[in-house]
């Protein structure tokens, strides 16, 4: 007597991350069946004859720790600042961040902000991922969770995070 998913035939998805193959068969002459004491014929299993196999890690990698979306490292960062604008920032580059349109290009529409410094802060992006903010030495200082920063001290961003530039100027860390 045939059992039911035994004569099931598995489809193949071009997508799909495992297949069905068949169960290869045992190596070597049937073992008698008086070697194994207390089982009889009935109690073995024939026709489980499917296994799975994962065909879509690569052999040799590592498996990937578990983590969160902040603790993913970021290729880009991007900032959304008060008036809409988002900026981003590259890995390995970092941009200052200021009212003066000719020391801080990337930011040129701070230029009518004249509680900032000419240059606040910067922001930077390392090459494995990690995101920073400095204050420059500001008049008005920076504040990253409500905390205001040393000036000249790296303090890490993650996507999530909101900075302050002086009283007013409210960004967002995207990603």
């Amino acid at each position: 007597m045939a059992s039911v998913h035994a004569a099931a035939v598995p489809s193949a998805s071009p997508t799909a991350i495992t297949e069905r193959l068949p169960r290869p068969a045992p190596h070597g002459p049937a073992e008698p069946q008086d070697a194994a004491p207390g089982r009889g014929a009935a109690d073995v299993d024939v026709e489980d004859t499917e296994h799975t196999r994962v065909i879509s890690v690569l052999p040799g990698t590592p498996p990937r720790p578990a983590g969160t979306r902040r603790d993913v490292p970021l290729h880009v960062l991007r900032l959304h600042f008060p008036d809409g604008e988002i900026v981003e920032v590259t890995a390995g580059y970092s941009i200052r961040l200021g009212r003066d349109p000719q020391l801080c290009p990337a930011v040129t529409f701070l230029a009518r902000r004249d509680n900032l410094s000419r240059i606040h802060a910067k922001v930077g992006v390392e090459t494995n991922g990690s995101a920073w903010i400095t204050d420059e030495d500001s008049t008005n200082g920076t504040f990253v969770r409500g905390y205001r920063l040393t000036p000249n001290e790296p303090t890490p961003l993650r996507p999530g995070d909101t900075f302050r530039l002086a009283a007013d100027v409210h960004v967002n860390v995207l990603s």
